[in-house]
């Protein structure tokens, strides 16, 4: 019943993800740099918590962490050697108290992870709360740790138990239970769709809808994958009309209430489509539909938000190329107040002679002279715009220099 009111309700439900399989120590010690935030030069380290309840924020300790798992890895004879560590995340929406999700997930790697060695980090600086957890690629027996469906199912229904038990409202239904909700694309491929790229996914997708001569049996293949969920669908609407009748027919007050919350569950259920009305909606969210299908409102609305992020950024793009212009010019003003001058006419500084020099050229041969004075002057304007670069970098140089000098040396950390 506490299921059902929680499927009704929609409660949120909890992110859980496998994102990477770590191998070698210096890819471990990397991923676990970079999830305590070690080394960043705009933010501050956070540092590991560690299975042995340790807190690890110097990169030495965690690089020696590292060649530990590494070597139990490789402790035994086989051919073919497996994954130092496996990455996971565990996230849940914005708004959550970050400190009960981290306490959240401490527990399930306390109890369901007690023969295993791994390390977590809490990460507050996007809206949603989320935690890493690197998990050695052994346990303590020497067993390999292959992670699979069920495997992650049962980290969602822990991580969600263990939520509930803080006082936050959190769910780990299957998604068939949930009426088979769309699903979300990549965020790789989201992210090309924002930067107006149309990435490969959209590109097969709008092929098989194509009026091409092997469109129509790609379409008849995504047909008969799709019209399993619809039949899926169908199974899962049908138990949920059950659930209600038995909830009026026998229930009191109380399973009223829950039928009625239940019934407008499956009223906002989303509809079966077709393998093409599918295909059509993931697309309308990027620029690889065709004109002629209709657009998505609110789609559109998400996407001029974009593009108004864009216009910022490059609004922010163009500040930052004024202000390097004023440096250049700042540094030729100073390069043509120390340049030497000339004695008599030509008393202007190099800079003012290259300028004369380059519009003369310019002029072309007539102007200038006989041909061998117009190669002459040519050679004489390289080597002075050569003398005024080795200028330039020389003053670049010393100013690099001056900044290595007042900078603190990562002394114990390893090297890149």
């Amino acid at each position: 019943m506490q299921t059902i009111d929680r499927t009704a309700k929609r409660t949120p439900q909890v992110m859980v993800k496998i994102t990477s399989r770590i191998h070698d120590a210096g890819s471990t010690v990397g991923a676990m740099t970079y999830i305590g935030r070690v080394g960043m030069s705009d933010r501050e380290p956070i540092g590991i918590e560690t299975s042995e309840g340790k807190h690890l924020v110097d990169a030495h300790d965690m690089l020696m962490l590292a060649r530990e798992w590494q070597q139990w890895e490789q402790a035994d004879e086989a051919r073919r050697k497996g994954a130092t560590a496996i990455a996971m995340v565990f996230s849940m929406p914005p708004g959550t108290d970050p400190e009960k999700v981290r306490d959240a997930v401490r527990e399930l790697a306390e109890n369901d992870m007690a023969n295993r060695r791994w390390v977590m980090a809490l990460h507050t600086d996007q809206d949603h709360p989320h935690v890493h957890l690197l998990i050695a690629g052994r346990d303590n027996d020497g067993r390999r740790f292959n992670p699979n469906r069920e495997f992650l199912q049962h980290c969602r229904e822990r991580f969600a138990e263990n939520l509930r038990a803080r006082g936050i409202e959190a769910d780990a239904t299957p998604r068939k239970a949930r009426g088979y909700p769309p699903k979300t694309d990549p965020t790789p491929v989201v992210k090309m769709r924002e930067r107006g790229v149309v990435p490969d996914a959209d590109k097969g997708r709008r092929d098989m809808i194509a009026p091409k001569p092997d469109a129509p049996d790609q379409l008849v293949r995504r047909e008969k994958a799709r019209s399993k969920t619809v039949a899926s669908m169908t199974v899962v609407r049908g138990v949920y009309q059950r659930a209600i009748a038995e909830l009026e027919a026998h229930g009191g007050q109380e399973q009223g209430e829950r039928a009625k919350a239940l019934r407008a569950f499956v009223d906002a259920m989303p509809g079966a489509l077709d393998a093409r009305s599918e295909i059509v909606e993931r697309l309308k969210s990027g620029n690889a539909l065709s004109p002629e299908y209709k657009k998505d409102p609110q789609l559109e609305r998400l996407k001029s938000r974009v593009e108004r992020r864009d216009a910022e950024q490059r609004t922010e793009a163009l500040d930052r190329l004024a202000r390097a212009t004023a440096k250049v010019r700042s540094a030729s003003a100073e390069l043509k107040e120390g340049a030497p001058k000339r004695a008599g006419k030509d008393r202007g500084p190099a800079i003012d002679r290259i300028r004369a020099k380059a519009a003369e050229l310019r002029k072309g041969p007539e102007a200038s002279g006989p041909r061998d004075a117009l190669a002459a002057s040519r050679e004489r304007l390289q080597a002075m715009q050569r003398k005024v670069d080795e200028a330039v970098k020389d003053r670049d140089r010393s100013k690099d220099r001056d900044r290595e000098r007042g900078r603190d040396k990562d002394r114990d950390g390893p090297s890149r």
